[in-house]
């Protein structure tokens, strides 16, 4: 149990840091860019996300997004057996 939760964290690590790694550089390069929309969506990104502090934004998604979904006998049925609730998003299996 201990190595398969070692090695679901070294993917995890892995993963992250390589999808971090890449949008840090598309962000970047679009800040450098010489299109004003581009640029100004880079700088944008920069200063509404990366500049608030990780605790305010998971508080802003746990309350704000999470506790206004409705409970599971109520669930949000966009499309059939698709089902969208307060305890996640329900998909039908292959």
């Amino acid at each position: 149990m201990l190595l398969v939760g070692l090695l679901n964290t070294l993917l995890v690590a892995v993963l992250g840091i390589i999808f971090a790694t890449t949008l840090g550089f598309m962000i970047g390069i679009g800040q450098l860019s010489s299109n004003w929309l581009i640029s100004k969506l880079g700088v944008a990104y920069v200063e509404l996300l990366r500049n608030v502090p990780l605790l305010l934004q998971i508080f802003f998604w746990y309350f704000a997004v999470l506790r206004t979904l409705p409970s599971p006998r109520e669930s949000f049925n966009p499309v059939d057996d698709v089902f969208i609730n307060n305890r996640g998003l329900y998909l039908p299996e292959p």
